[in-house]
């Protein structure tokens, strides 16, 4: 059974001949960037968790840059960026802001952003609302950013041990279904 996809993903060496890459071509000659090796899959998934909590915009392209400095798996690295998604980009940025709120100590008490949402009539006469955004952006940012830092560094490290975890738990599960 064949990949649907494989002719949209380009080869390795495709990549490495990549008119863009060439200043890099020496660097991702290395078959560690691209091979499954338990060491390397595990920095990438560390680094991919790490930029995808982190880094919100082009964390693809910043975790296939810190992978390749890193000699991780640039492809586990893009892949476990996507920890952080169209589906999981809310709860994770309200997670993040409430344990951001608890390092800090700052309340969580409804902001006026939350009181606007349960009236919206107010919100169109006047526009005070991009100025109670404008707000909640000030007094959200911070906590955010802790709660974001936390929970990329843990996520990082818990997908660094997970891999190290399951890597040691295939070689008996594999001499299991070979008997």
């Amino acid at each position: 059974m064949s990949f649907p996809f494989r002719k949209w993903i380009p080869t390795r060496q495709q990549i490495i001949e990549h008119r863009w890459l060439q200043p890099f071509a020496h660097k991702l000659k290395d078959k560690r960037l691209w091979r499954p090796e338990k060491h390397a899959v595990a920095k990438g998934a560390a680094i991919g968790v790490f930029f995808g909590f982190m880094i919100p915009i082009a964390q693809i392209l910043l975790a296939a840059i810190a992978a390749l400095m890193m000699r991780a798996n640039i492809t586990v690295a893009a892949l476990c960026t996507l920890v952080t998604n169209p589906f999981t980009f809310p709860p994770v940025y309200w997670l993040a802001y409430k344990i951001g709120s608890f390092i800090l100590g700052a309340p969580t008490e409804p902001t006026d952003l939350e009181r606007l949402a349960e009236e919206p009539q107010v919100l169109i006469p006047d526009y005070e609302w991009l100025q109670v955004i404008s707000h909640w952006f000030e007094r959200a940012g911070l906590p955010l950013m802790t709660g974001l830092a936390v929970l990329a560094v843990v996520g990082a490290c818990l997908a660094y041990s997970a891999v190290h975890l399951l890597w040691h738990t295939r070689k008996p599960i594999r001499r299991a279904f070979r008997k």
